[in-house]
């Protein structure tokens, strides 16, 4: 996205192969005027100043797209509206719609069970903001990255206890790489410089699944990073036990909870938030892994499991509820006593990759 901001050219080099979350973010990009050509070397980036798109922004099932973007086109000072699949709609975006109404932007959103489309028209008008970060990091790190476009001072605030400090961390790494000055509680004006070449690292939090499938199949399959940022779970490094606080990892939590279960039991809190991603994603985390003979048991921010369990084959297909980390648990348990699985693409969003590791057993 910033790289799409400024008019040289950047060269985005993956670790991997993007997901459809990044390619969302590719295609909405490409709406708004940049150039993006896809190669053998990763993407190359051309971009220059955003432009109204003349048709609908759609999101994919990427609430980071919607997110990031949300505050970037306020800067347009048009109306742009915004969409995504059945699963993004059906998400709560309350915090981004208010952060961007405190902004003084104007927002109109789709009512009842879908929350989309929106429909934003900028420009950004208040000197001061107050910033829930309590149930997302996304909001604060939107309005950073789009903080290049400011037409005056913005004093930032944060409310809530800050969920997933290291993702809000990444952000404000990436703005400052771009050209943005040290963030302390004010945003102002700046001009977008990212650097030519950017290596993307590979999701760490996907080495989870691997371990999940390695306890199944008493297999040794493993996966040397390139890079190991500020957002590889060191929780990985340790054993799966204890009390475990997955509050900076909570992309971690249904993987965790099964090597839990299967393993020596243990308790996962400090993922209240974790209830606001793809799915309610404690309640069902408990849902699916019964649907394996798995007991879990929901607590008030997080989850406690009993261990030595022993994972059974479901009677009815597993409901994944669209969300990529719940279905990929799921597929790697499948592995072993057999299942059939609903939203069977949803792996796409994160790991396109993914079927190749359950093509293993």
């Amino acid at each position: 996205m910033m790289a799409a901001l400024q008019d040289n050219k950047t060269m985005l080099r993956f670790e991997g192969i993007p997901g459809e979350d990044a390619e969302s973010m590719r295609r909405c990009l490409i709406q708004m005027g940049a150039k993006i050509e896809s190669n053998n070397e990763g993407w190359q980036v051309d971009g220059g100043a955003f432009r109204r798109p003349i048709s609908v922004l759609h999101c994919g099932n990427s609430a980071t797209t919607l997110r990031l973007l949300a505050i970037q086109v306020a800067s347009l000072a048009e109306p742009v509206m915004l969409d995504g699949d059945a699963n993004l709609r059906a998400r709560d975006h309350s915090i981004i719609v208010q952060l961007l109404q405190d902004l003084g932007v104007e927002v109109s959103q789709g009512s009842g069970p879908e929350r989309l489309p929106l429909l934003i028209k900028g420009p950004i008008n208040n000197s001061s903001v107050k910033v829930d970060v309590s149930k997302s990091s996304q909001p604060l790190s939107a309005l950073i990255l789009a903080s290049h476009s400011l037409n005056q001072e913005v004093k930032v605030e944060t409310t809530g206890k800050q969920v997933s400090q290291a993702h809000g961390e990444l952000s404000k790494q990436v703005a400052q790489q771009c050209g943005m000055p040290e963030f302390d509680i004010t945003l102002n004006k700046w001009n977008v410089n990212p650097p030519s070449e950017v290596k993307i690292p590979a999701d760490s939090s996907l080495l989870a699944f691997i371990h999940l499938f390695n306890h199944l199949h008493a297999s040794d399959i493993s996966v040397e990073l390139e890079t190991k940022d500020i957002l590889y779970p060191e929780v990985l490094d340790s054993p799966i036990q204890g009390k475990i606080d997955l509050g900076m990892a909570n992309d971690l939590i249904t993987p965790i909870a099964a090597l839990m279960c299967l393993q020596n039991g243990g308790e996962i809190v400090g993922v209240a938030h974790a209830r606001h991603k793809e799915s309610n994603r404690i309640e069902k985390t408990v849902e699916m892994l019964k649907s394996f003979a798995l007991e879990v048991e929901a607590t008030a921010d997080g989850l406690r499991m009993e261990g030595g369990q022993e994972v059974a084959a479901p009677t009815e297909i597993v409901a994944c509820f669209g969300d990529h980390r719940m279905f990929m648990t799921a597929a790697v348990l499948a592995t072993k006593v057999g299942a059939e699985l609903d939203s069977p693409r949803c792996y796409r969003v994160s790991w396109p990759e993914f079927s190749e590791l359950v093509q293993m057993k």
